[in-house]
């Protein structure tokens, strides 16, 4: 079991805002490797990462740590994870993971549509 470690603060996706009409290659939001590799040691760090999720439809998200900037996961992917959020509702899903550097974390929809849609992404740390 993991623990918060004293004094680790957390980091949060640098985009903001609503997306409007998103399409499948759109960052809703996203930490880039610049912002992992501040706090990740030679080797890899556990991490726990809080998304915070919702659109104007109904939508299927993919809540991806990476590791290039490349949207085919099959060569870029470390790991995958798909959610669904309701119209007009935002939903929180919390994951682990083991960052390296050079990992990114980001979200993205897995089908376009019309509407509106907003992220956030929080990692921290854990011991």
């Amino acid at each position: 079991m993991a623990d918060f470690g004293p004094g680790n603060r957390s980091f949060h996706s640098t985009t903001l805002g609503v997306t409007t009409n998103p399409t499948t290659s759109a960052l809703i939001a996203a930490i880039d490797s610049t912002v992992v590799d501040g706090f990740v040691p030679a080797g890899a760090r556990p991490v726990l990462a809080t998304w915070l999720l919702g659109a104007s439809t109904n939508v299927t998200w993919a809540l991806e740590q990476a590791l290039s900037t490349g949207l085919d996961m099959s060569t870029a992917g470390r790991s995958q994870v798909v959610v669904f959020t309701a119209s007009n509702q935002t939903a929180q899903y919390v994951t682990r993971h083991v960052v390296e550097p050079g990992d990114q974390f980001r979200c993205r929809v897995l089908s376009t549509f019309t509407g509106n849609a907003g992220a956030k992404i929080i990692i921290e740390p854990l011991v």
